[in-house]
């Protein structure tokens, strides 16, 4: 049974002892997901503030609520909650402007006069999704990011870019125009639209999966030198089709097969920023989900390339973050996952939301 802690509600900051600084919102749309999230089967903590008119998912046996009484509190909770959970998913609307030096006390309202103007230093607020993967790595992350009247691809830059500072799995972003219709941004810059009442499905299958490790070797093989070279003319020349985005990374990958070594290959490395680095793929276990590279860690898609590599028509592949048309379309998932190297390997395909998987023969010719 995954357990996810999940939040709702505004969260506010304090502006003396009994003001408070916050936004709009009761919940509702999160208090929803998290309802959804135990019927899928889920252990669910429900943390939103401790005020009247919150809407609260309905009490069931799986579902633990809790309250917090402010922005220092929320952040509190959290941290300390997050390391014990499969999934993290923070939808509270932060207040991320709070006043600098809260009153101690109540405002001191009789010092003053009706019509004065009282000065306040705000600072934007940290951001507690940024906190999350330092204190639970191996949680997975989701987000949620809501701006108004902004075009689609300022939305999507701006949740994409929460995705690479907080090490997210996933932000799901969307306006206020239409708060049903969310577009959710994964690490590889997918974007997957959902409607809201597919969201807490597409997060709950998300966390069923399972990814591969690599175990790595420091030393790039010496006689690997002809099938590196092949591999450096791939880059070279498909560059232009390769994807740079924010934060520098450029998503493409190439892979060349070793002559006479089943399964062995070298292809791009991972997290790359240019085009230049590359690792020794020294085989794939299936079995133990593991990948064995040499000379660094190979590209996350590692696991689906040897799926590839085990048609002994492969002798080279090029992916690229472009659906080429003509080709079959296989459903979504995460590189590096289980369910992502279960692909049928006879010919070219497109992986829906992340791009296509081109595969070439001895002859040069795409299967």
């Amino acid at each position: 049974m995954k357990k996810i802690l999940v939040t709702g509600g505004p969260v506010h900051a304090h502006l003396d002892s009994v003001k408070i600084i916050t936004n709009r919102f009761r919940g509702g749309l999160m208090a929803d997901i998290a309802e959804q999230l135990v019927e899928l089967g889920a252990e669910v903590t429900y943390l939103c503030p401790s005020l009247p008119g919150m809407k609260v998912p309905a009490a069931h046996g799986r579902m633990t609520l809790l309250g917090h009484t402010g922005f220092d509190d929320y952040r509190r909770q959290v941290a300390e909650l997050a390391p014990s959970m499969d999934g993290v998913v923070l939808g509270a609307a932060v207040a991320n402007l709070i006043p600098a030096k809260p009153w101690q006390g109540k405002f001191p309202s009789h010092d003053y006069k009706p019509g004065d103007i009282v000065p306040i230093d705000f600072l934007v607020s940290p951001r507690v999704i940024d906190e999350v993967k330092r204190v639970a790595p191996k949680a997975h992350l989701f987000g949620f990011k809501l701006l108004s009247g902004v075009s689609n691809k300022e939305l999507i830059r701006a949740a994409y870019g929460i995705v690479l500072e907080a090490k997210a799995t996933a932000v799901i972003a969307n306006d206020t125009d239409n708060l049903q219709q969310k577009f959710a941004v994964t690490k590889e810059r997918g974007v997957h639209p959902l409607k809201q009442g597919d969201v807490a499905s597409w997060i709950m299958e998300l966390l069923a999966d399972e990814y591969y490790s690599t175990e790595t070797a420091q030393n790039f093989p010496y006689n690997v030198d002809v099938t590196l070279e092949r591999a450096v003319k791939l880059v070279e020349e498909y560059k232009d089709r390769f994807t740079q985005v924010e934060g520098g990374l450029v998503f493409g990958t190439v892979a060349v097969r070793r002559p006479r070594k089943k399964l062995c290959f070298v292809t791009t490395a991972r997290g790359k920023r240019e085009l230049e680095k590359f690792a020794y793929v020294d085989g794939v276990s299936h079995k133990k989900r593991k990948v064995y590279s040499a000379g660094g860690k190979a590209s996350l898609n590692a696991p689906l390339l040897a799926t590839c590599f085990a048609n002994p028509e492969v002798d080279y592949i090029v992916h690229y973050h472009e659906q080429v048309p003509g080709l079959p379309t296989y459903p979504y998932a995460p590189p590096g996952t289980v369910r992502d190297s279960v692909r049928p390997n006879t010919t070219s395909f497109n992986i829906s939301e992340h791009g296509c998987m081109l595969l070439f023969n001895k002859e040069g010719r795409q299967l």
